[in-house]
């Protein structure tokens, strides 16, 4: 432009007759004017873009389709806004995503989509849901080990710890997300029970309820930990342990992320003369059964992008139990437990994500049974000591991971027109390294097990596999402080 003015100025400073300056004159006025109306014209698309993106919209309707079974009302439950609400396009734009991360959480989908119309006439925005259920109806055939862990069991590869039998699950019972389970199992741990849950009981759906029984019987079990290695006694000719316990328990959930969950337990448990022989603390004051209550309260705050796979979000947990009030005779059980668990997950970079855990866990009793006394190596280890058993009344553990989207999320479509609900197979690949440090604390039984009272580091690198109905299967290297090598296999999240 600045060119082109310079020209201008020029032709009309040039020898020439009047008209010729006349004219130039005028090409030099029409292009000034033209320039500032084009400029005046970027101003106003500039300000009716900013309009647009700072401009209300009061959600006016919700319409679902694909669910044929599920209620409406509990999927806009999950929704991160309500009619009352009046958003502009970037607080839609984030709280639709969150939705659909809501949605997806709830187990009940494979699929699902939200989207939004704008209609700027009435200020209003029309909110699309289309979702594709899930299977809600499993008659779970069980073929399964009970060791520990798959690795703890590849060790020994003893046939008689596996169980057998069948789950039947009923998921989303009446479409309102209720879940019924039946259970009958053999084996090394025979089970018969039954439990359900309801997610809400009231109209404003804040408070829901579940109730369950179940009774176990062994012809084997741990008596005694020594050496970091759990020692077992079996009597293939009768039951060496019974148990049996009945739950029921309330959650209140007023918002979409904030949960609190209290449950009242009652439990009882009794074992063989051998066992109590072998280890007299076993149960409390040499006794071979025991019975009490249990009281504990829970509070969850999940911000999870995924529950079955976190990539971003956080959760917290802090809980508290109490096992023991006096109530039954000779009960004689103390046991106050405060536990906390805090998981951070975020994107470093494109297709590179971090994520840290810490895990507390505070016991009081002044001396604990061998039936109590559980930390690492069952559901909690750090990576690396698969192998181990680490017993001991509290505990602390970090885990951090480190992954790479190897493989992005996709979908692999099967052509089976009859079996909707699989033929459409998600799938992701994620490359891992890890580094896990914990510590335990025995004050009683510590000099038959080393790896108490002392740091537990482990690190390694792995592969993850994640697909539809919340499978995840992961295959780690780790190498722990001793330096001792091992590949394990895991059946969900690293963390």
């Amino acid at each position: 432009m600045n060119s082109c003015v310079t020209l201008i100025c020029k032709a009309v400073h040039a020898k020439s007759n009047t008209a010729t300056k006349i004219s130039w004159m005028l090409v030099f006025l029409i292009m000034s004017f033209s320039f500032s109306f084009t400029a005046q014209e970027f101003i106003d698309d500039d300000h009716r873009i900013s309009e647009q993106l700072l401009k209300k919209y009061k959600v006016n309707s919700f319409s679902i389709s694909g669910n044929k079974k599920t209620k409406e009302t509990i999927i806009t439950r999950e929704m991160d806004f309500t009619y009352a609400d009046s958003l502009n396009v970037n607080e839609l734009d984030r709280k639709i995503k969150r939705s659909q991360q809501n949605l997806l959480n709830t187990s009940l989908f494979n699929f699902v989509t939200v989207n939004y119309v704008l209609d700027d006439l009435s200020n209003s925005v029309d909110i699309v849901v289309s979702v594709k259920e899930r299977w809600y109806v499993w008659p779970n055939v069980i073929l399964e080990i009970q060791d520990r862990n798959f690795n703890s069991w590849m060790q020994t590869k003893d046939f008689f710890r596996v169980n057998y039998g069948v789950f039947m699950t009923f998921e989303n019972v009446r479409g309102r997300n209720e879940t019924a389970v039946l259970k009958f199992r053999r084996g090394y741990t025979e089970q018969y029970g039954f439990s359900y849950r309801i997610p809400f009981i009231n109209k404003k759906q804040t408070v829901g309820i579940n109730f369950a029984y179940n009774f176990f019987r062994n012809n084997e079990i741990a008596y005694m930990t020594r050496g970091n290695q759990l020692k077992f006694y079996r009597n293939y000719n009768s039951y060496v342990r019974n148990e049996q316990e009945a739950k029921i328990g309330l959650n209140y959930r007023k918002n979409l992320y904030a949960k609190h969950i209290v449950d009242v337990m009652y439990k009882s448990s009794s074992v063989s003369d051998t066992i109590n022989k072998l280890n007299d603390n076993y149960f409390i004051n040499k006794r071979t059964s025991i019975s009490y209550f249990s009281l504990s309260y829970l509070f969850k705050y999940d911000f999870r992008d995924s529950k079955p796979y976190p990539l971003k979000g956080y959760v917290y947990e802090a809980s508290v139990v109490k096992d023991g009030f006096d109530l039954l005779k000779n009960e004689d059980i103390d046991n106050f437990v405060i536990g906390l668990d805090i998981k951070n997950y975020w994107q470093i970079m494109n297709r590179t994500y971090a994520s840290t855990g810490v895990k507390l866990r505070y016991m009081t009793n002044n001396k604990p049974v061998y039936y109590f006394n559980r930390a690492f190596g069952f559901n909690e280890f750090v990576r690396g000591y698969e192998y181990y058993v680490v017993d001991g009344q509290s505990y602390a553990m970090v885990k951090g991971n480190i992954n790479y989207q190897l493989v992005k999320p996709k979908v692999f479509k099967v052509p089976v027109k009859r079996l909707e609900k699989f033929s459409s197979i998600p799938y992701a690949f994620y490359l891992r390294a890890f580094a896990d440090a914990g510590y335990v604390q025995d004050k009683f039984y510590y000099q038959e097990n080393p790896l108490s009272n002392s740091l537990l580091v482990g690190a390694g690198i792995g592969l993850d596999f994640v697909t539809y109905y919340d499978y995840v299967l992961r295959v780690e290297f780790s190498v722990n402080r001793m330096y001792q090598k091992g590949i394990y296999l895991h059946f969900s999240a690293p963390l």
